[in-house]
């Protein structure tokens, strides 16, 4: 049995119940981390030096790190769920796997913590429009190259799509403008229709600061 240390509110933890659940995968979860607390124990430190979410362990392997956690399940339980058949799909699950890291979430994460975290006094007006303008254009690029494939990395699912399936949910029920993205959004809807991407992802996180921390504790 695999165990999963942090909140469901996380978009890291997100990911990785994601992925269990896509493999089929029982796993157990402890909630820590945002209002929770829990991350500078001895006992988590542990688990994770950097005491951050998420931690899994999976018999004598610990592991930290949400992308390195994806690849981990995929190559260890997601043969026919999550791990992409061939070393074309492999290089392009894997590009869209950094992508997503290095270039579409620096540019939501500015919107999410201006729209969401700070009370409205502490909104930076401007800041928060440059980072709605940066995600229009780099999502304008993903949508572009996603034309012509059901997913990221061709025909079939996989540990490719759920870095950016998680954050573009958020993108999608941010109150901003947003540029037409037919490809990227023909693609959410297939990801709606998944069971488990319904049950980790498609969580409500509320409008305002104080949304999200009453949010927060209900997904405990």
């Amino acid at each position: 049995m695999i165990t999963v240390w942090g909140r469901r509110s996380s978009l890291n933890v997100q990911k990785v119940l994601w992925a269990l659940g896509e493999a089929g995968v029982e796993f157990d979860r402890v909630t820590v981390g945002g209002s929770f607390g829990g991350l500078e124990t001895p006992e988590y430190k542990e688990l994770n030096p950097m005491g951050l979410v998420p931690a899994i362990r999976d018999g004598t392997i610990v592991m930290a790190e949400s992308q390195a956690i994806l690849r981990y399940l995929s190559r260890r339980y997601g043969k026919g769920t999550l791990q992409p058949r061939g070393f074309k799909a492999l290089a392009l699950a894997e590009q869209w796997v950094e992508w997503t890291s290095t270039t579409f979430a620096p540019a939501i994460a500015p919107i999410f913590w201006n729209k969401i975290r700070k009370p409205a006094e502490e909104v930076d007006q401007k800041k928060l429009e440059r980072a709605v303008a940066a995600a229009g254009k780099v999502l304008r690029l993903a949508d572009r190259l996603l034309g012509g494939r059901p997913f990221v990395a061709g025909n079939a699912f996989t540990y490719g799509d759920i870095p950016l399936g998680a954050s573009y949910w958020r993108y999608k029920t941010l109150e901003i403008d947003r540029p037409p993205l037919p490809n990227l959004d023909r693609w959410f809807a297939s990801l709606q229709e998944r069971p488990a991407y319904r049950e980790w992802i498609m969580v409500p996180f509320g409008r305002n600061v104080a949304e999200w921390n009453a949010t927060e504790r209900e997904l405990k």
